[in-house]
C-alpha cells in the first residue's frame, strides 16, 4: 500500500511528519508548515522557544480537513505565520482519541459546537485558551479567517501573555471541575419509557430517522428500538426502526453501486449524503440490519447486509483479513466526484434500454440531482439513488444490475478516494462482532470465519503478552489500547464464541475484562479513556453514546453478557457499577444513551442461557443450531457442552447441562433448565416461548 502524502510539488521540504505512519499526519507532511506529531519534544520545544501551541487535530477522510489544508496550511503567507510564532502540531483522531475527546470536549465548551478539524491553541504546558473548527484562510462577513486569528494570538502572546496563560488556566479548573463532578445516581424506574418518547417525539414521520438534517445513521438507537419493541410489544417502534434502515438504503446514503454506506445524509430526505465510508458506520449499520432480518425475517434486510459485507470485504480488507479505516469523501480535489455521473456518461455507458431504465430508476436529468452541499445548486452531476422507491428496481432486478455492473466498472476506471489503510483494534472489533453476528443470523459461516481470521491478526500481530495496541500500520503496532479497544474487542470476544463455540475466545474475553477493570475503571465506577493521561482537565471518557456507542456502553453490555454465560456475579456487579457512576447523566437524556439503555435491558430482562450437549452427531445437530441463531433472541447466550467442549473453568454450572445422546438443548430461565429437547419441531416450541 502506496504512503498518502502528496506526490504533488514533492521538492517542498518534508516537515517532521513524513516520520510518522499515519495516512492524516503524512497527508500533511509536504505542507510548508513545520507541522509537529504530538509528543513531548514537541511541548519542549514550545517550552524551550517560549510560543503558543497550535493544534489541528483530523483524520485522513475528513472533507473540511481537506479545505482547511488547502486553504491554509499549503499556503505560504499562513505557514510563514505559523512557523515564525507558533509550535504546529497535527494530530490523527483516530490514532488518539483521547487527545481528541479532551480537546473536542474543551471546544464545545468554550463554542458551543465541535468538528473537524479541530483548531486548539494552548500553552506550552497544554492548557486550551482559544478553540475552533474550521475557518477559512482570510475573514468573510460573519466568520473570522484563520490568518487574523493567528495575527492577533501572536500580538496578544507577545503583550498579554500573562492574560492568556491565566485565562488558560481558569479553563482547565473548570473543564476539570465539571470533569470530576459526580454523576453518580440511581435510574428512575421509568428510564426506558423515557427514552422510547424521545425517540417517539423526535421522529420523522415522513421520512423517517430523528430530525431533521444532518441525518445520521445511529444505529445503536434502532437496535435499542427493536429490542424495545421485542419486549413490550410496541409496534410503533419497530416501525421507527425498520423504516429508518429502508430509507438510508434507498437514499444516497448507501452507495448503490459498489455498495457501502456513506458517513450521514446532510438532507432530511436521506437523498445526499456527505461521501465518505467508514469501517466504524460498516459494521453498526451491519448490526442494525442483522438485527431487522431477526426481527421482521423481511429479506430485504438481509440483501443489505449482503451488501455491507461485499463492499468491507472488497474495499476495506487487507490481504491478512484485519480491516481498514474508511475511504475519501474526496477524489480529485472535490467531494463525491468518484461516485457522481453526468447525463451524458450514463448515456455513453449504457445500451438505450439501461439508460432510459436508469433515467426513471435514479431520476436522471441534464441539470442533475445532486445539490452541490457548499452551493446549494444543481451543477449536472447526478447521484445514483433509489430516491426512497425501490419498486423499479424489483420490477426488472436483472437489468438493474446490468446498469450497476455497466456503472461499477466504469467508476472503478476514475481516481479512487484515499484509502485510510491504518488497522484499528477497536473499529475492527466492532466488525468482527458484526460480521459474526451477521454471519449466524444469516447462516454465512465465511462470515464468520472471516471474523476469526480478523481476530487472529490482532492477536498475533496487535498484541504481546498483555499489552495491547490500538492501531497497526506498516508491519508495525504502535499507540497503547486505551478503554474503547480492550471494551469492544471483549464485545467482539463474547460473539464469536456465541457463534462457534471455542471456549477459548471466552478464556481471551475475561482476560481482556480483568485487564479493563485494572486499567480503566476508577473507584466509583468512573471509566478512564486512556491511563497516560496527558491532559489535566479531562480524565474520564464519556458515557454519550455518539456515532457509535461509548466504551462505557460496550463495556457494560460485555460484563453483563460475560456474568450470564459464567455465572460470576461479580461481573453483573461491575456492569450496575458503571451505570451507576453516570447515572445522570442516563437521565439527563436518555435518548443519547441508547447503547447503554440497551445493555440496561439485557440485565434487567428475561435472560436465557441456551445449552448445546450431546455427542454432536445427529442428523438435525445443525438444523437446530441454525433455528436457535435465526431466531430473535436478543437476550440469550448460548453455551456449548457437546463431545469436545469443556467449560467447566468458566460457566462450572452450565457445564452440568450435559448428556449421552446425539443431541440435547436446554433452555434456561429464572435460574432453572428445561428438559432436553431432541428435536427440531419441540425446539421450535420451545423457542418460540422463550422469545
Amino acid at each position: 500500500m502506496a504512503d498518502n502524502h502528496p506526490t504533488k510539488e514533492q521538492s517542498t521540504k518534508a516537515n517532521a511528519l513524513i516520520n510518522e505512519l499515519s495516512p492524516y499526519l503524512l497527508q500533511h507532511a509536504y505542507n510548508p508548515v513545520a507541522w509537529m506529531p504530538w509528543c513531548d519534544d514537541s511541548f519542549q520545544k514550545a517550552m524551550t522557544e517560549q510560543k503558543p501551541v497550535f493544534v489541528s487535530i483530523g483524520y485522513a477522510t475528513c472533507h473540511w480537513c481537506h479545505v482547511m489544508e488547502h486553504e491554509s496550511f499549503e499556503d505560504q503567507e499562513i505557514a510563514d505565520l505559523l512557523n515564525q510564532d507558533f509550535i504546529a502540531i497535527k494530530v490523527d483522531r483516530e490514532e488518539r482519541p483521547d487527545i481528541d475527546a479532551a480537546l473536542m470536549e474543551m471546544c464545545q465548551a468554550m463554542t458551543g459546537h465541535g468538528g473537524w478539524p479541530l483548531s486548539i491553541f494552548m500553552t506550552p504546558d497544554k492548557l486550551p485558551f482559544f478553540a475552533g473548527t474550521y475557518f477559512p484562510k482570510d475573514s468573510i462577513p460573519q466568520r473570522i479567517g484563520f490568518k487574523d486569528i493567528l495575527i492577533r494570538i501572536a500580538e496578544g502572546w507577545r503583550n498579554e501573555r500573562d492574560a492568556i496563560i491565566s485565562s488558560g488556566k481558569d479553563i482547565a479548573e473548570k473543564l476539570t471541575e465539571h470533569h470530576t463532578q459526580s454523576q453518580f445516581g440511581e435510574l428512575p424506574p421509568d428510564i426506558f419509557e423515557k427514552a422510547d418518547a424521545i425517540f417517539i417525539e423526535r421522529f420523522d414521520e415522513e421520512y423517517a430517522g430523528f430530525g431533521t438534517a444532518p441525518k445520521f445513521p445511529s444505529p445503536h438507537h434502532l437496535i435499542y428500538l427493536l429490542r424495545r419493541a421485542h419486549f413490550t410489544k410496541q409496534n410503533t417502534l419497530a416501525d421507527m426502526a425498520l423504516r429508518t434502515l429502508k430509507n438510508m438504503s434507498l437514499g444516497g446514503m448507501k452507495d448503490h453501486i459498489g455498495f457501502g454506506f456513506h458517513r450521514y445524509s446532510t438532507d432530511r430526505q436521506w437523498l445526499v449524503p456527505h461521501f465518505e465510508k467508514m469501517l466504524y458506520d460498516q459494521a453498526m449499520i451491519l448490526e442494525a440490519m442483522s438485527e431487522a432480518w431477526l426481527y421482521s425475517k423481511d429479506g430485504a434486510y438481509a440483501e443489505y447486509a449482503e451488501e455491507i459485507v461485499s463492499y468491507v470485504q472488497s474495499r476495506l480488507t487487507s490481504p491478512e483479513s484485519a480491516f481498514y479505516c474508511a475511504e475519501d469523501a474526496d477524489s480529485e480535489g472535490e467531494e463525491g466526484t468518484y461516485y457522481l455521473f453526468t447525463e451524458k456518461e450514463l448515456s455513453s455507458i449504457l445500451n438505450d434500454k439501461e439508460y432510459a431504465f436508469a433515467k426513471r430508476c435514479f431520476h436522471i436529468s441534464s441539470e442533475g440531482n445532486y445539490i452541490d452541499e457548499a452551493t446549494r445548486r444543481l451543477n449536472g452531476n447526478n447521484i445514483l439513488s433509489n430516491f426512497l422507491d425501490d419498486s423499479l428496481k424489483s420490477e426488472e432486478p436483472e437489468l438493474y444490475e446490468s446498469i450497476r455492473c455497466k456503472c461499477l466498472a466504469y467508476r472503478e476506471n476514475r481516481i479512487p478516494p484515499l484509502l485510510d489503510d491504518k488497522i484499528l483494534t477497536d473499529w475492527n472489533a466492532m466488525m468482527i462482532h458484526a460480521m459474526s453476528y451477521a454471519g449466524r443470523a444469516f447462516n454465512k459461516p465465511e462470515w464468520i470465519a472471516h471474523a476469526e481470521k480478523a481476530y487472529v491478526f490482532i492477536k498475533e500481530q496487535m498484541q504481546q503478552g498483555n499489552i495491547l495496541y490500538h492501531r497497526f500500520r506498516k508491519g508495525q503496532a504502535s499507540i497503547p489500547a486505551m478503554a474503547d479497544d480492550h471494551a469492544y474487542l471483549m464485545h467482539a470476544l463474547f460473539e464469536l464464541y456465541m457463534s462457534t463455540g471455542k471456549e477459548q475466545y471466552v478464556h481471551d474475553c475475561i482476560a481482556h475484562a480483568e485487564l479493563f477493570a485494572e486499567k480503566f475503571i476508577e473507584d466509583g465506577g468512573r471509566i478512564k479513556q486512556s491511563d497516560r493521561h496527558e491532559l489535566s482537565f479531562h480524565r474520564y471518557a464519556s458515557a454519550y453514546d455518539g456515532a457509535i456507542p461509548s466504551c462505557t456502553s460496550i463495556a457494560i453490555l460485555a460484563f453483563a453478557q460475560l456474568s450470564a454465560l459464567t455465572g460470576n456475579r461479580a461481573y453483573m456487579n461491575t456492569a450496575y457499577t458503571l451505570i451507576q457512576a453516570n447515572g445522570k447523566q442516563f437521565q439527563s437524556y436518555p435518548m443519547g444513551f441508547s447503547a447503554g439503555l440497551t445493555a440496561l435491558m439485557f440485565m434487567t430482562g428475561m435472560r436465557a442461557e441456551i445449552v448445546i450437549a450431546g455427542n454432536g452427531k445427529s442428523s438435525e445437530r445443525d438444523a437446530c443450531l441454525q433455528l436457535i441463531m435465526q431466531t430473535y433472541l436478543p437476550h440469550a447466550v448460548f453455551a456449548y457442552t457437546e463431545d469436545g467442549h469443556d467449560i467447566k473453568s468458566f460457566a462450572p454450572s452450565l457445564a452440568e447441562q450435559t448428556a449421552t445422546e446425539d443431541l440435547a438443548i436446554f433452555i434456561c430461565k429464572d435460574y432453572a433448565c428445561s428438559l432436553p429437547i431432541h428435536d427440531l419441531s419441540t425446539l421450535q416450541q420451545q423457542l418460540e416461548q422463550a422469545s
